[in-house]
């Protein structure tokens, strides 16, 4: 009854996601999109519905057997002043942060209302959740707490976040810095041959990219941005990266950043500069093997539905319990285009198939599921 009420509400989700979208939600300014879903999770009858001081957003839809918490971060990448004015074409919505993750978020809030409207009592304690701080320099830190908060009370997490389809079984860690090179600096003629921040930094830079990295597991880096001086005919007395450090292996990951602060300290010491360092996001990487009933569940939903579906490591708030040894995934709520672009887009046709994938993955949960081996950190 349920998944037929879902079919015929396509309205229904699609103004509930325009409801969440148009609310700016910045990074570490979600304070807005926060009121709106506790009130909204109060509306649909949910339980015990709290926010805390970080403004995660947290009700529960009380069933039987075992407590998974389904959770959608409601932060975008989206700066304050954003338009965030929807228009549909060619089957689409477009708007910022409409598919990610909007969507996810809004259809939280249709499940609770049709779920009271059906009678449809879920096959474990159902804690709904929509966290702050899963993007960019967030990093994770809504789930963070609600893991500090609830994690020992949980049997697994589903987090519900990105392309319908997809089943998340892997987290990838990630390492981020903010490096600053200081020098003496001066007049590019006069005092030539005085330390310069920018010739150490981007030396530096240049010896971090030649880093090997292995192909398998997989482990990345990048330089996101570079800037200093203050004129062409200066010697620079300050230069700034921003680095970043990937891999669904914690181990890799380690030496990776051993590497890495190595020759930002070797370089800094060459060319007489003084480096501050500053980690700007520390991600921890976890994983659960494919087959694991959680996950074997959420693919066995998408093949009930005609969808084969795709396993992968990606980073999401699933990264929290799976370090901790938490059985997660995630899986996605619509399909889309344009993520993190001012064209974003979402399928309107892939949201009733979104939220009926949830419901029927939640319907295969029981205590079989989540009895099994913990999640482990990946080595």
């Amino acid at each position: 009854m349920l998944l037929d009420m879902i079919q015929n509400s396509a309205e229904i989700l699609l103004q509930e996601a325009i409801g969440v979208a148009t609310i700016p939600a910045p990074p570490f300014a979600e304070g807005t999109r926060s009121v709106h879903i506790a009130k909204r999770f109060r509306e649909v009858g949910l339980d015990d519905v709290a926010a805390d001081d970080l403004g995660n957003v947290v009700g529960r839809l009380k069933g039987r057997g075992p407590r998974i918490m389904v959770v959608s971060h409601m932060d975008t990448v989206f700066p304050a002043g954003t338009v965030l004015q929807p228009r549909i074409e060619n089957g689409s919505i477009f708007c910022p942060g409409i598919r990610d993750n909007s969507t996810a978020v809004a259809n939280l809030i249709s499940l609770a209302a049709l779920a009271k409207q059906a009678g449809w009592l879920p096959p474990c304690d159902l804690v709904l959740a929509s966290s702050v701080g899963e993007e960019g320099l967030g990093d994770l830190r809504g789930m963070r707490r609600l893991m500090a908060d609830w994690g020992e009370r949980l049997d697994a997490v589903i987090a519900y976040d990105g392309d319908l389809g997809n089943v998340v079984h892997g987290g990838v860690g990630s390492l981020r810095y903010k490096v600053t090179y200081h020098a003496a600096g001066g007049h590019s003629f006069g005092a030539f041959g005085n330390p310069s921040a920018i010739h150490g930094l981007t030396t530096a830079c240049a010896r971090f990219c030649r880093i090997e990295v292995p192909k398998d597991p997989k482990t990345t880096f990048n330089i996101g941005t570079i800037h200093g001086g203050t004129s062409v005919n200066a010697i620079a007395e300050e230069a700034v990266a921003l680095i970043d450090m990937r891999s669904v292996a914690q181990t890799e990951l380690d030496r990776l950043s051993t590497e890495a602060l190595r020759i930002f300290e070797e370089a800094a010491a060459e060319f007489d500069c003084r480096l501050e360092l500053e980690k700007v996001g520390d991600r921890p990487a976890g994983r659960m093997p494919a087959d694991h009933p959680l996950a074997a569940a959420a693919a066995a939903a998408l093949r009930e539905m005609g969808r084969e579906p795709k396993f992968s490591s990606s980073s999401t708030d699933a990264n929290i319990p799976l370090a901790l040894g938490i059985p997660a995934i995630c899986v996605g709520s619509s399909l889309g285009r344009g993520v993190h672009t001012l064209g974003e887009s979402m399928e309107i046709a892939s949201v009733v198939p979104g939220l009926q994938q949830l419901v029927r993955l939640l319907s295969r949960i029981d205590a079989a599921i989540v009895a099994t081996p913990e999640a482990v950190p990946a080595q």
